[in-house]
């Protein structure tokens, strides 16, 4: 399946995750807790999005940047593990950007992040082929000021050579402000699918129920909508005239959720290129991203075979037996 699959282009953070759990509050002031178990992994938006697709055998690019310290040298070797070409992930004289995700059951995830080399990724980190393949995700829109500007242009640019452009902006840690979701319309314009969780449709909208943002977002945007909605599924609208369909979702047991949302995206992404519709490629996304979630905290991927099975099934198919391979 995935040898048919039209090259994806993903632009945006890669960085390094530490995933704690469970971790349901922060020890008081001078005091030491345990946690039961830690994940060390490649992070960011484009990072996990980027491993997921070559580690599934998809020809993906990775587009990014990594600090010049022994963390970036090992999420880069990482990232090769599985797959990823990482000629195009340059490397910058800062230090690799860490984000810690506390996890725990009963309550929502936390995450720190430190600024690092994502702070320099700007346009100038972009080879010239990063807005020509088929299918191009730009990610991690609020992790990368210097880049922000330009997202643009640059959606602009790849859409006017004939790709179909996708943008998950994720959450604005300073704040959703006016200006703010200006910003991310400038961005929405140049785009053919926009890829929120359901807090960022809300807060983008300011409103209070998937339903109504979505109608507050089509005052703006007439193109596709994916909202994630974690363990509930997710919700397609493929344009302002026709309805949206809700995909429900089985929930599943997970050693952590970090990175559900960009395995999803990775997904959809794999889906577009094999020429599914928007629906299809949210129900491979969907199924995709649960199997992610149910893998080991340090392997968060599948294999070629894998996603195999999930395409057949998605397309009515018979699925493959399983086996050891």
């Amino acid at each position: 399946m995935v040898s048919n699959s039209k090259l994806i282009s993903v632009i945006g953070n890669v960085q390094a995750d530490l995933v704690l759990r469970p971790v349901a509050a922060l020890p008081p002031p001078g005091e030491e807790r345990f946690v039961d178990n830690v994940s060390f992994r490649p992070g960011g938006g484009g990072g996990v999005t980027g491993m997921v697709l070559a580690a599934a055998g998809a020809p993906v690019r990775l587009f990014g940047t990594l600090g010049n310290d022994p963390i970036g040298t090992v999420i880069r070797s990482m990232l090769a593990e599985v797959g990823v070409q990482t000629l195009n992930i340059r490397e910058v004289a800062l230090p690799t950007s860490i984000t810690v995700a506390l996890e725990a059951a009963g309550r929502e995830r936390s995450f720190l992040t430190s600024r690092g080399h994502m702070e320099a990724f700007s346009k100038h980190d972009l080879a010239d082929e990063a807005l020509t393949a088929p299918i191009t995700l730009l990610t991690g829109f609020f992790t990368t000021p210097a880049l922000q500007p330009d997202v643009p242009s640059l959606a602009n640019r790849a859409r006017r050579d004939g790709s179909i452009v996708l943008f998950d902006p994720g959450s604005d840690q300073f704040g959703w402000s006016d200006s703010g979701r200006e910003m991310l319309f400038s961005v929405l314009d140049e785009c053919d699918g926009f890829l929120p969780n359901e807090a960022e449709l809300l807060a983008l909208t300011d409103a209070g129920n998937v339903t109504d943002a979505l109608a507050g977002l089509r005052r703006r945007f007439d193109r596709a909508v994916v909202v994630k909605m974690g363990p509930r599924g997710c919700l397609v609208s493929e344009n302002g005239s026709s309805a949206p369909v809700e995909l429900l979702s089985v929930p599943v047991e997970a050693p952590d959720t970090t990175g559900a949302g960009d395995s999803f995206n990775a997904g959809l992404a794999l889906g577009l290129s094999r020429e599914l519709d928007w629906v299809g490629s949210a129900q491979l996304a969907a199924a995709l991203a649960s199997e992610v979630l149910k893998q080991p905290a340090a392997r968060r991927y599948l294999t070629p075979r894998d996603v195999e099975r999930l395409y057949l099934a998605s397309r009515g198919g018979p699925m493959l037996p399983e086996i050891e391979i």
